[in-house]
């Protein structure tokens, strides 16, 4: 970890113990990713805070401090659901509709979680972003219409694309090659560059090794998840199997 990103962690946590010492009641944060959250559960005691984003699969949510009496409900979340419509042929993404926000100045804290669909988006945000939300008519060049009275769609289910292959050993290095895919060298480069997390936390070690279930990203390429690892084969190879976020 960079000298940067330590500094800054330092503040993160900083903020965090000041709201826990002052908070008599509830306080809230702006929308914090899943590394934030599992950086201020280090300093937090259990029953002392919630996190929560709007839906159950969240990854990125508010995190409220409160009495322990005091646990919040769902509803008590400064959490604004944007629902924008638009025709089913006009294919809008995640990155779209995150450059219309940004391009209205609105920061990166008061945005959660991005659930994208055919002729559907719904947005979580909080603050000035519902409202600067409210007013936006199209998404690039994509008419669409905006409303923050739906409910958050239950029926919504994350798209992903399985990804398969074999290795030698569930090494970070090796599953990177069969997810991206890219050569080993490559693969290599961008764990040395600090563009790959590992359930949420940077990784820099090509052997690290990876079970079922771990959850990574690399910046420019996306979000997987390692679905499966099989049993050895005769070759004592491992068959396994990679979900991408899409």
């Amino acid at each position: 970890m960079n000298q940067k990103q330590q500094d800054a962690d330092k503040i993160f946590l900083a903020h965090i113990q000041d709201m826990a010492e002052r908070s008599t009641w509830q306080s809230f944060t702006g929308f914090l990713d899943q590394r934030q959250y599992l950086l201020a559960k280090t300093v937090l005691s259990a029953g002392s805070y919630r996190f929560f984003g709007g839906w159950p699969e969240a990854e990125r949510g508010i995190l409220c401090i409160h009495a322990g009496y005091a646990e919040p409900e769902d509803s008590d979340f400064p959490i604004t659901c944007l629902t924008f419509t638009f025709r089913e042929s006009d294919k809008l993404t995640h990155r779209d509709m995150l450059g219309s926000l940004m391009a209205q100045q609105i920061q990166r804290s008061l945005i959660g979680d991005i659930l994208v669909s055919d002729g559907k988006i719904q947005c979580f945000v909080t603050g000035a972003a519902a409202e600067i939300g409210m007013q936006i008519t199209k998404i690039g060049r994509t008419g669409v219409k905006v409303t923050d009275t739906l409910p958050f769609d239950e029926n919504f289910h994350q798209e992903k694309k399985e990804i398969s292959g074999t290795v030698s050993s569930p090494r970070l290095d090796a599953v990177l090659k069969v997810a991206l895919p890219l050569s080993r060298e490559a693969c290599t480069e961008l764990i040395a560059r600090q563009l790959v997390m590992l359930n949420y936390q940077e990784v820099t070690e090509n052997s690290r090794l990876l079970k079922a279930g771990d959850v990574f990203s690399v910046r420019g390429y996306g979000k997987f998840r390692l679905q499966s690892i099989s049993m050895p084969t005769k070759k004592n190879r491992l068959h396994i199997v990679i979900e991408k976020y899409l």
